[in-house]
């Protein structure tokens, strides 16, 4: 059975979450503050944490931080509502696996622990040796789909050596990240920055995407992504 901890200062969030869960045959825990919840993981070594990015004394960037520091290959995925992008970014820069946005859609929370699970699994299955690609050419097409681009960005850099030092490769997944979000959000679906602003002021973003969505998907608007790595260098273009 697999253990999740929940962290977030909401009893009725944690609730929900933990039901949900539970009916699908999670172990779950719950921690009510960021202290408790780092306390929690190092004694009951959770498959996976769900942290909420905003609560008092300690924050979910925080957390995440400490978790990653107490166990490198610690699987968060932390939760945030609409308009906090700086903060998901920043949870992303210190380790967390994925975000989901509040109110919790537990079709695409389900999708995203299967795909940590299955990760892990086959973390555990396949010794990858990454070293002895000297030469590697891809060509990748994405959709408008952002929740695609966290896993076209570890595409991308998979075979890239482990010499290059974790926190470097870090940096170019973060970059390559805020690179497609822009090329999708601002290339394909042509969101200006105002209209953006407006949107996440007015809490109206989703309508903006799904309508600029809808004209993207009609044009069969895509972005186009061709890779070369020689085992030293990588180059990515990238096409929207």
């Amino acid at each position: 059975m697999k253990k999740i901890l929940i962290i977030d200062d909401e009893n009725l969030v944690r609730s929900v979450i933990n039901i949900a869960l539970t009916n699908n045959g999670y172990k779950v825990y719950e921690a009510d503050n960021g202290k408790t919840g780092i306390q929690m993981f190092i004694d009951i070594d959770p498959d996976i944490v769900i942290t909420d990015v905003n609560m008092p004394e300690m924050s979910g960037i925080e957390v995440t931080k400490n978790i990653k520091e107490n166990k490198v290959d610690a699987d968060v995925v932390i939760m945030t509502g609409y308009g906090t992008e700086e903060l998901i970014i920043e949870a992303l820069r210190v380790g967390a696996s994925n975000y989901i946005n509040k109110p919790v859609d537990f079709k695409e929370l389900f999708n995203i622990l299967d795909s940590i699970i299955l990760k892990r699994e086959n973390r555990r299955l396949f010794d990858v040796l990454k070293d002895v690609v000297v030469f590697e050419k891809k060509s990748l097409v994405l959709d408008n789909d952002i929740t695609k681009v966290w896993g076209t960005v570890n595409q991308i850099l998979f075979n890239l050596s482990p010499s290059i030092g974790r926190k470097k490769i870090e940096e170019l997944k973060l970059g390559l990240y805020e690179i497609l979000v822009n090329s999708i959000e601002h290339g394909n679906l042509g969101i200006t920055y105002d209209e953006k602003k407006e949107a996440l002021e007015n809490n109206t973003y989703n309508e903006l995407v799904t309508r600029k969505l809808k004209e993207a998907n009609e044009q069969k608007k895509v972005v186009n992504i061709q890779t070369i790595y020689n085992g030293e260098e990588l180059v990515v273009e990238i096409i929207d």
